[in-house]
């Protein structure tokens, strides 16, 4: 089966367990000359991630494996056909002088605006309004961020063994506060559309352009054999090196 909807904005990756193979298409922007298109391959515990930046003159493409069975994930360039590892384990890693301490406060306010279509898809639709306070090694800030968003029951990667991948270098507190229940009710699926607000002014607009729930080659989820493993610091290294030979100015 095969389903291709036209929406007009963004998708989360959500914790909605995934029952089926799937591949979907979004498209961001935040105005004509900057756009970012990302399509995702889900298949059980794997994940595959392509992401097109667009702006005008520049182009640029990612590729990401995330494999929750082997606790990785896997950064591909295909023009290098190059790779570089990232194990979800290497989070007990200390840095030198210890790890710092730091606490991420969200408070959250939430309205429930009902069910409505959206692309022929029953979509829940929701405003969220979270206050972010943050503090230690986690920086000292106090922002408020509001987000609209229409969630449907597509299914998503369910990856909880990355839930443990960040930083070693710093020990972050989490705290929720306020509209916690409604705010968990809202991405309890996949934002099928998203609006991004600074005050009352759009700032981005995310769209979901292509569904589809045909089987997936095993083969979209794993390094190609004529591919080189490299090191992180190798991959940035020749990236750097590309990006420069694809956007030198000729000699006049």
């Amino acid at each position: 089966m095969k389903k291709s909807l036209l929406l007009t904005s963004l998708v989360l990756a959500t914790a909605f367990g995934a029952a089926a193979d799937v591949r979907y298409t979004t498209k961001t922007g935040s105005s004509p000359a900057a756009a970012i298109t990302t399509t995702t391959w889900v298949k059980g515990k794997r994940q595959r991630m392509e992401m097109v930046t667009d702006m005008g003159a520049m182009k640029t493409k990612t590729v990401m494996l995330t494999q929750c069975d082997l606790h990785q994930t896997v950064t591909l360039d295909p023009d290098l056909k190059i790779y570089y590892i990232n194990s979800f384990d290497n989070t007990g890693a200390k840095a030198e002088g210890g790890q710092g301490t730091g606490t991420i406060t969200n408070s959250y306010t939430v309205k429930d605006l009902g069910m409505e279509k959206v692309a022929q898809l029953n979509a829940h639709h929701w405003m969220i309004t979270t206050q972010t306070k943050t503090t230690g090694c986690a920086g000292n800030t106090d922002t408020t961020s509001k987000v609209e968003i229409w969630t449907a029951q597509i299914p998503v990667l369910n990856c909880p063994e990355a839930a443990n991948y960040s930083q070693p270098t710093c020990k972050i507190k989490f705290i929720e506060n306020g509209d916690v229940k409604g705010m968990r009710a809202a991405y309890n699926g996949m934002p099928v559309k998203m609006i991004t607000y600074q005050g009352s002014q759009q700032t981005s607009v995310m769209e979901f352009v292509d569904y589809s729930t045909d089987a997936l080659a095993d083969s979209l989820f794993a390094p190609p054999a004529d591919y080189k493993k490299v090191t992180p610091a190798e991959f940035q290294q020749q990236q750097q090196q590309k990006m420069m030979q694809q956007f030198k100015v000729p000699n006049q």
